[in-house]
């Protein structure tokens, strides 16, 4: 083949010029012994560094799909620094449409937007893709697997030497399983070493093409991984957008997922509004915190996308940078979040006025994917052929029987495991009321281009009518519509864009909501302390479209045993064991 791709930053091509499917069968296929290899493992794990234009996943999902059993489960995992555009990939991918054209359509569908972090990507309940996009010396580390073999692509290492490094090799040795297997491209001697001072065995064989040699070899010193049986019945406790995303996620992996609602109705509660904006969570750092939001983000972006009948919209959302710790922590953020600019945009006071469509005071961060959908109707989705019971109120969980739990029930998971978690008094959980305003689209409001945040928000026009929200009272305890609530959100909206402080608003409708936060603000999920096949997933506070989504694929990979879908530290910090060590480091018994 002739003009295979090559990367601006390191002057080197993506494969072969002369033919990069037949080196990655040569290299990374035959070079780990596969399809041999995966025969009889219930479950296979490959780790890539390098994704590049996706060829070497594209090869093995074909090749899995072909050789291996039907009950078998394939998870790819595979890092890239410098992520390649849509339409980059699908040129790049070109010269194999024929072969593999089927697989590079989902991968093309599914492609993630181009921001730092963790992205799982589920192709069907066989094959999983996570997709790490940043350095892998900052992302390995973070990664929790059990890998079977690697892919070591990526540059050559005379001109990507910063890839090739300890860093890489020792967390190889500490991700692999027993026995695992490694291939690459290149015979270089640091990489040798390196590989070999890690603790796996190397040796060289034919390279491809004019390449003379080429690297294979396994790693004995891993553990050997011991599967405890898999969960099949999972009952989900909560109709609301965290249960049934839960319940929707697992059936992709092949669970059998059960939902338990209490009222008459999915989405009675906070989910239940017609309108929800879609936004990543502002920090100044990556952190923890970000990494969740940032990946919970863009999931439910690709989630979204292949969706129907849940309105979604994308208009973009501007955040206004309207005062001093906006200033300071929107700035940082752009810098620091490593996002392209194809996703985020600081944008003038004159710039941000000509995308909202309306003149504004102030100028803002441009979330350029984001937008809107109903949330109540993505509960609809999220819940077609699911086994749904509703006015079934859960008061114990020996109530019903399942293989395991998902407490996504707001307040209800703290009755449920008050109990248990007896020295944080149960989960540090409380509601806040919010209450959202719809009104007539004025003659102004109606000629938003985009969704505007400013503290509170007001939606583009959809059906001659705009949200604008969301008030946040703690210290109310019912869901009745206030009007006073209606004339704050409105008097809110005029004091944030002066060009619509005359603007006539003429409220058609109300809707109250209890929205669960935590006592530090971040989400609860993933298995409860000193409960057996017990998961939470509940305090999203204002980020429950997002956040539920991605909670769901970690609680999936916790059932499931398979690669985590966020970073090790951003786990550990969603677990409600935080609170318990917490507790136990102020008061040391």
């Amino acid at each position: 083949m002739k003009g295979a791709p090559r990367s601006d930053q390191f002057d080197d091509i993506y494969f072969s010029a002369q033919d990069g499917l037949a080196e990655t069968r040569h290299v990374f296929m035959q070079g780990n012994g596969l399809p041999d290899f995966w025969q009889d493992k219930p479950t296979f794990t490959i780790a890539e560094t390098g994704f590049g234009t996706g060829l070497n996943f594209l090869c093995a999902w074909k090749e899995f799909v072909e050789t291996a059993d039907p009950s078998q489960r394939l998870d790819f995992v595979s890092f890239e620094k410098f992520p390649l555009s849509v339409a980059e990939v699908h040129n790049a991918l070109k010269p194999w449409a024929e072969e593999l054209g089927e697989y590079t359509q989902k991968l093309i569908e599914s492609y993630p937007i181009r921001i730092g972090g963790f992205h799982r990507i589920v192709f069907d309940d066989r094959v999983a893709l996570t997709l790490i996009f940043g350095d892998v010396n900052e992302y390995i580390p973070e990664l929790e697997a059990k890998v079977d073999c690697w892919f070591l692509d990526g540059f050559t290492p005379a001109k990507n030497p910063d890839m090739w490094s300890e860093t890489l090799f020792q967390n190889m040795a500490r991700l692999s399983a027993q026995n695992s297997r490694f291939a690459t491209f290149t015979a270089a001697g640091d990489v040798k070493r390196g590989l070999q001072a890690a603790g796996f065995s190397v040796s060289k064989t034919d390279g491809f093409g004019r390449k003379r040699d080429m690297l294979v070899g396994s790693y004995e010193g891993g553990e050997k991984e011991v599967r405890s049986s898999r969960p099949k019945k999972v009952a989900v406790i909560g109709g609301g957008l965290a249960g049934t995303a839960c319940a929707y996620t697992l059936k992709q992996y092949g669970f059998v997922p059960v939902i338990y609602e209490a009222s008459s109705s999915l989405a009675s509660g906070a989910s239940g509004n017609a309108v929800g904006l879609f936004n990543t969570r502002f920090a100044a750092l990556r952190d923890t915190e970000s990494e969740f939001f940032n990946s919970a983000y863009a999931q439910i972006i690709r989630t979204a996308k292949q969706a129907d009948a849940i309105d979604y919209h994308v208009t973009g959302t501007l955040h206004l940078v309207n005062n001093e710790t906006k200033e300071q922590r929107y700035d940082k953020m752009f810098k620091n979040w490593h996002w392209h600019e194809d996703h985020i945009q600081l944008l003038s006071k004159e710039q941000a006025s000509e995308v909202a469509g309306v003149e504004l005071d102030h100028r803002a961060l441009y979330l350029i994917d984001a937008g809107a959908l109903c949330p109540a109707k993505l509960c609809e989705f999220y819940a077609r052929g699911i086994d749904v019971h509703l006015n079934h109120k859960v008061e114990s969980l020996t109530d019903i029987e399942a293989d395991a739990y998902v407490l996504a029930n707001a307040f209800g998971a703290k009755d449920l495991t008050d109990q248990f978690l007896s020295e944080v008094d149960g989960l540090p959980v409380y509601n806040v009321r919010g209450q959202v305003s719809i009104v007539d689209s004025s003659e102004r409001l109606k000629h938003l281009k985009a969704n505007i945040c400013y503290g509170g928000y007001v939606s583009t026009s959809a059906s001659g009518q705009q949200v604008v929200g969301s008030t946040f009272k703690k210290w109310i305890n019912h869901t009745d519509v206030l009007d006073e609530d209606d004339q704050e959100n409105i008097k809110y909206l005029k004091d944030s864009i002066s060009a619509l402080s005359k603007e006539m608003m003429n409220i058609k409708g109300a809707r109250a909501g209890m929205r669960l936060s935590s006592q530090d603000h971040f989400p609860i999920v993933g298995k409860v302390p000193e409960l057996d096949n017990v998961y939470s997933s509940v305090a999203f506070g204002p980020h429950g479209i997002v956040g539920s989504i991605a909670a769901a694929h970690l609680i999936a990979d916790q059932l499931r045993g398979g690669p985590y879908s966020l970073p090790a530290r951003t786990v550990k910090q969603l677990n409600a064991q935080r609170f318990i060590d917490r507790a136990q480091k102020k008061n040391p018994h």
